[in-house]
């Protein structure tokens, strides 16, 4: 999916902030060695960059992406549940099309540790599917919003949000941009709906 406005976005209010140029991306992983990073993005103009993901073989794509192309980057096998880098450490966390992958309550956690090692002034991006995305309602309800799916053959939790319940899961940080975005694009030669909700909060 092309994340190149959404990124730009976020990438302004970092360059705008007086902290220090560090990222960590959470879910930073990609599914072909040929896949650019979001991190690299930042990496070409000058942050340090960390990246997490708990899947070693994205992971894996991640870092040979990086040697290719002369990329520094700190890249660790590591789970969103316990993010491997202390309480308000980083000035800017992303975690973009990653979180909804999951029930709503580890959505939740997940959020929690993000926020946890974001440092006052720091800033975070963030994305969910909204209701709107034709996934919603396919496949077995096993939560209130959460469906098991298939997905490249396995079985996958996607959970979908309504437009204001995110803000929930990030109590003490202030929304700075919020954009619901409702598309539509072709894939296997059929019109499909998706729906997401991008967030950039900002810890005081």
């Amino acid at each position: 999916m092309n994340r190149g406005v959404q990124l730009f976005t976020y990438k302004n209010y970092c360059d705008e902030s007086p902290l220090e140029k560090e990222i960590l991306e959470c879910g930073a992983g990609v599914f072909e060695p040929e896949m650019e990073p979001l991190f690299v993005r930042f990496a070409r103009d000058g942050y340090r960059v960390h990246g997490i993901d708990n899947a070693e073989e994205r992971l894996a794509n991640a870092s040979a992406y990086c040697e290719k192309n002369n990329i520094a980057a700190d890249l660790r096998q590591a789970d969103m549940h316990a993010i491997p880098f202390e309480d308000e450490s980083m000035p800017f966390v992303a975690a973009y099309n990653v979180i909804f992958h999951g029930r709503k309550a580890d959505m939740r956690q997940m959020a929690g540790e993000m926020a946890r090692v974001l440092m006052p002034g720091g800033i975070l991006f963030i994305n969910f599917l909204a209701l709107e995305d034709d996934g919603n309602g396919e496949g077995v309800r096993v939560g209130e919003g959460e469906y098991e799916q298939r997905h490249n053959g396995q079985a996958v939790i996607h959970a979908y949000l309504a437009d204001d319940e995110a803000e929930a899961y990030f109590h003490g940080l202030e929304m700075v941009f919020k954009e619901k975005r409702v598309l539509q694009r072709m894939k296997d030669g059929e019109w499909i709906q998706q729906a997401f909700i991008d967030m950039i909060l900002k810890k005081p």
